[in-house]
């Protein structure tokens, strides 16, 4: 292993402290740190819904100096979101690890006549595409999970993205300027408890151990729905394989230890172990499905 290390947390735009991706990163350096007895420093290299960050990796040396921690837009959707996309994620990225989840759960504010999928649906179609939704940013997974819905609900909407900024999105569904839209459930979930939003139904294949009460929109109707934020560890391509492996195992090890489980739950996060063989195959059936989606909605980043 090298002296010391950067990883680059690669985000879509500039973004303040405290997001899950920012705070998941920083807490897998602070435990290699441990673990290696040398400093890993975190460095913000936001834009082009992460492309910039995961570029400046991707030139570096293939020797394990420089890592980059970013969400799927650079592993999974980029390159068919954004033609300008300068690297191929496909063999230029080495995959190390699947690091975490951040579940999604779709959400309406209190004007909305609809108590569950079924009268969600009938009102959307009712409306005839005159009803907003708020997302992230272009490319977001919340912006492609609603396309998702919309394709397979058969139904419109327009989308309001907030240039990378969550807590505006959040903030404007909670004020009404919008009427839905997937969001964090760390973030959502007091603000359903306090009745200032309604969960439809989480984006999972699986009910949420913190919010077992919401069902899934799988099991409400949207057979096979599934879309959920992830956040991953990667590395330039030609990397040492067991560089890779070392790394591999140290993420999980961190990620298995209980002080960052507490931490992981405050932010929203579900650590998920995968070796870099799985991760790898997560990676390509992601970016087969996010492909289609993309194709059908006929998104484009702007």
């Amino acid at each position: 292993m090298p002296r010391w290390l950067r990883i680059l947390l690669a985000l879509g735009t500039p973004s303040p402290p405290g997001g899950a991706v920012d705070l998941l990163a920083r807490i897998v350096a602070d435990e290699f740190a441990k673990e290696y007895g040398q400093p890993f420093v975190v460095e913000n290299r936001p834009g082009a819904n992460g492309n910039i960050g995961v570029a400046a990796a991707l030139h570096a040396s293939a020797d394990g100096h420089l890592l980059f921690v970013a969400p799927p837009g650079p592993f999974s959707i980029n390159a068919q979101l954004m033609p300008s996309t300068r690297f191929d994620a496909r063999t230029d990225i080495a995959p190390i690890a699947l690091l975490g989840v951040s579940p999604l759960v779709l959400a309406v504010h209190p004007s909305v006549p609809a108590a569950n999928l079924r009268e969600l649906i009938a009102w959307l179609k009712a409306q005839h595409g005159r009803v907003s939704y708020a997302s992230q940013a272009v490319g977001s997974t919340g912006h492609l999970a609603m396309e998702l819905f919309k394709s397979l609900a058969g139904v419109e909407a327009t989308h309001v993205p907030y240039k990378g900024s969550a807590a505006q999105a959040t903030a404007d569904l909670l004020a009404g300027r919008v009427a839905l839209g997937f969001v964090n459930t760390s973030t959502t979930l007091p603000y359903v408890r306090q009745g200032r939003l309604r969960a439809i139904g989480v984006a999972e294949r699986a009910r949420l151990v913190v919010a077992p009460d919401i069902p899934t929109l799988d099991e409400a109707g949207l057979a096979g729905f599934e879309a959920t934020p992830w956040i991953g560890l990667g590395a330039r391509a030609g990397t040492a394989p067991q560089i890779i492996d070392q790394l591999n195992a140290s993420a999980r090890r961190a990620l298995e230890r209980p002080e960052v489980l507490a931490r992981l739950q405050r932010i929203g996060v579900e650590p998920r172990a995968l070796s870099p063989a799985q991760f790898s195959a997560f990676i390509a059936a992601e970016t087969e499905k996010w492909s289609a989606i993309i194709r059908r909605s006929g998104a484009r980043a702007e």
